[in-house]
């Protein structure tokens, strides 16, 4: 359970951060304020489980993984949805962040 929370708090964020990205090329509105509220909502509850895994995860293991999947998951979903940029290089830094995670784990 307590990886469950730490999946959903990577999920939720990373959701909320690919909202922004979207909303950062509309222009302003009713739909626009709305779907902001929406990651709003979806930022807090990142918050909540995230809240939720530290009960059972130290702090040095779960900031590093948490922070690591939602880069990783962050460039992939951004070069998916809004073609930015995958270089090699920063493929390379996405391998680096998983290694240091788990070296962090340990």
């Amino acid at each position: 359970m307590k990886i469950l929370f730490l999946i959903l708090a990577i999920a939720f964020n990373v959701a909320s951060y690919v909202l922004y990205k979207y909303l950062a090329g509309r222009e302003g509105g009713l739909f626009w304020s709305l779907l902001f509220a929406l990651g709003l909502l979806l930022g807090g509850t990142n918050i909540w489980f995230f809240t939720k895994a530290l009960k059972n995860i130290s702090l040095s293991v779960a900031y590093p993984v948490f922070s690591g999947a939602c880069i990783l998951l962050m460039a992939i979903l951004t070069h998916l949805f809004f073609g930015e940029k995958l270089s090699p290089v920063n493929m390379a830094g996405a391998l680096v962040i998983i290694v240091g995670i788990a070296l962090m784990s340990y």
